[in-house]
């Protein structure tokens, strides 16, 4: 009988250390698998109502006289960035070129970040509008693209680095949420 208890006690006192054990190499492998790949965010938002306050336009006319197009709207203007702690950081500047036919109203928006930071960003964004109010005009900032941090003025530790830039609006801001991804 003793030699029974002994052998359930070794198999109680071995059973829990072993399968303690078989867990934590597991993690360990399944740990080892998975790729590491840092992900790294940045914040930053403007107000609206300053960069429609730095508006500037800049003349546009039709070449022919047969033009399809019907209006046209020329503006450009930038505005503080500020991170989420409410800090101004940098600046965003944009032109949007806004062309009315029969078909709609089309804007081309050029658009550039430029952060205390070093990052330096720049992308195209195409839109159709509903009216060429002001608001509407910066509202067609909103979208999603991939840019490449490509210009290298001074010190850019992004230089080369790809992002994910989601840009969004609450009506009183444009937030840009930029994710790294390479």
């Amino acid at each position: 009988m003793a030699l029974i208890q002994s052998f359930f006690l070794f198999l109680l006192l071995c059973v829990p250390s072993f399968t303690y054990s078989n867990l934590e190499s597991n993690k360990v492998q399944n740990w080892i698998n998975i790729p590491y790949k840092k992900t790294e965010t940045l914040s930053y938002y403007f107000y609206i109502n300053d960069f429609i306050n730095s508006f500037i336009g800049i003349p546009t006319s039709n070449i022919t006289v047969d033009s399809s197009t019907i209006n046209s709207t020329y503006l450009a203007g930038n505005a503080s960035i500020y991170n989420m702690l409410g800090t101004p950081v940098g600046t965003c500047s944009a032109s949007f070129l806004c062309i009315q036919n029969n078909s709609g109203i089309f804007t081309s928006n050029s658009n550039y970040l430029s952060i205390n930071n070093g990052l330096i960003l720049s992308w195209l964004m195409p839109n159709t509008l509903t009216n060429l109010e002001l608001n509407t005009i910066v509202q067609s900032m909103v979208g999603q693209n991939i840019v490449v941090s490509s210009a290298m003025i001074g010190t850019n530790p992004f230089y080369g680095k790809k992002f994910n830039i989601n840009i969004s609006s609450d009506g009183t801001k444009i937030t840009f949420i930029l994710t790294r991804v390479g």
